[in-house]
């Protein structure tokens, strides 16, 4: 089974590579090149279309000891890379293959992608951190590496490019949401980002939405929620105008599989003046760490209302709104 695995693992190597099989060992000038392909052992030079026997008829005939020969010497041949280049080959195939078939080969495999040498590689390759990172900075970088590549905001349409489509439990007070281009009547531009160009409008009475983020269905598994505990940074951004007053509120809750609250953050009813810092957008942030086993989703709620009672869309203003599990 051992050899199996072996020469699976060599075959999805040998298809991952192109051109000729060689790679650089660090520090040396020159590239140190593999050779033949344990396909390519022990087998006769190609003959002529004339002189080809039938396949099937020549694998009927190959001995089953010449079979295990091979394998034999394929195995021999992993055995022999130097570290640093069988390093330096194992970073160039995908993190899942990694895990799921190159750790089962054997168990210098398995120590090699167990180690934090091989991610710390990876994460350098596709610019997660900077060359020359120092290997003592971070005990896990495996676990650095995937969450990296899942880093995005898990939040769905944050600034109404989408209208209201992706949030749920949606109230709408008064004269209800509405998505406006910014920066909107006494409003100002949103700085902070430029790609940002429009945001919800609240109303005379509470207007509030929500999102539930599946962790699980975002690529989160349970060990490491439950084990690890990454932290979930929640961010969202808010103003008034210039010409009236209003009421803003963030409540967000780690919730469990059955949607038990293990965790809230709520900002309590924020009065945003009129005339306050010009009518300027304000952040307001929240992280959660050290929350316990047993998170499965994310519930982000946000709301305003304006403080004078005007029909129309006078309320607090939001955009940009996030949620990210950081690595």
């Amino acid at each position: 089974m051992r050899l199996g695995r072996r020469l699976r693992a060599f075959s999805f190597i040998s298809s991952s590579s192109s051109g000729p099989w060689a790679a650089w060992i660090p520090g040396s000038a020159i590239p140190w090149t593999l050779g033949p392909t344990p396909e390519s052992v022990g087998q006769p030079e190609e003959a002529s279309p004339e002189e080809q026997p039938d396949e099937a008829s020549a694998e009927e005939e190959r001995p089953e000891d010449q079979e295990e020969e091979e394998e034999a010497v394929a195995a021999a041949y992993l055995d022999e890379l130097p570290e640093p280049l069988l390093l330096r080959v194992l970073a160039a195939l995908p993190a899942a293959e990694l895990v799921q078939a190159c750790r089962l080969v054997c168990l210098r495999w398995k120590e090699l992608v167990d180690g934090a040498p091989l991610w710390l590689l990876k994460c350098q390759q596709e610019g997660l951190v900077p060359e020359g990172g120092a290997e003592e900075e971070r005990d896990h970088w495996q676990q650095f590496y995937f969450l990296s590549k899942r880093r995005r905001n898990l939040l769905r349409n944050p600034c109404g490019e989408e209208d209201l489509e992706g949030w749920c439990d949606v109230e709408h007070g008064g004269d209800g949401w509405r998505v406006e281009e910014l920066p909107g009547d006494s409003g100002v531009e949103f700085t902070h980002d430029e790609s940002v160009k429009k945001y919800f409008a609240s109303s005379f009475e509470w207007c509030r939405k929500a999102q539930i983020i599946d962790l699980q269905a975002e690529g989160y598994w349970e060990e490491l929620l439950d084990t690890t505990q990454p932290a979930i940074v929640v961010k969202d951004w808010y103003s008034g105008r210039s010409d009236a007053g209003c009421l803003y509120e963030l409540t967000v809750k780690l919730l469990s599989e059955h949607e038990d609250v293990l965790a809230e953050f709520s900002s309590g009813q924020v009065a945003v003046p009129q005339d306050s810092d010009g009518g300027g957008w304000m952040e307001i942030s929240h992280t959660f760490t050290d929350y316990g086993p047993g998170v499965r989703f994310v519930r982000f709620e946000h709301g305003g209302q304006d403080s004078v009672y005007w029909k129309g869309w006078f309320g607090a203003r939001v955009t940009n709104s996030s949620v990210w599990v950081e690595p």
